[in-house]
């Protein structure tokens, strides 16, 4: 009985230190990010604002974008801007130059009246869809995204 008792409090002690009760020694899960850079090489006009928006599915293609950023035009070069933080996975972005400080994307009918981009996408023969747009950020990247007038 003794033999026993003293072999199942070896055990537990043991199971005590692999298991560590009280604080873990497991290192903490860090989810590593990354940077992305938005370069926009063709701005002809020089005036207004920039929006760019940055989804990470069809539903942030296609409504409110995961992230935003807004910045006015300069007077020369071409305009980059950064996103820091994503964690890995899809994305696509979207841009429009906002000519007449109205904070929207204006029409012409059903045709866009103010420059415009997509990533990925150069020429459009009807709406943009996400998958056309999207890209894998799994490293650091610099894209570029063209812009386009109707």
């Amino acid at each position: 009985m003794k033999t026993c008792f003293a072999s199942a409090i070896i055990l537990f002690s043991m199971l005590a230190s692999v298991l560590s009760f009280g604080q873990s020694t497991t290192p903490a899960v860090t989810t590593k990010t990354y940077q992305l850079t938005v370069v926009i090489p063709n701005v002809s006009h020089r005036e207004g604002t920039l929006h760019i928006g940055l989804a990470n599915d069809e539903k942030t293609f296609t409504a409110e974008s995961f992230k935003t950023q807004t910045l006015s035009v300069p007077a020369s070069g071409a305009v980059q801007v950064m996103f820091d933080g994503l964690p890995e996975g899809k994305y696509a972005v979207r841009i429009f130059q906002d000519l007449n400080g109205n904070d929207k994307m204006d029409f012409n009918g059903q045709m866009p009246g103010e420059p415009f981009g997509f990533s990925n996408i150069t020429m459009l023969m009807g709406p943009p869809r996400y998958s056309d747009a999207a890209f894998d950020l799994n490293e650091n990247k610099v894209i570029d995204v063209a812009m386009m007038e109707m």
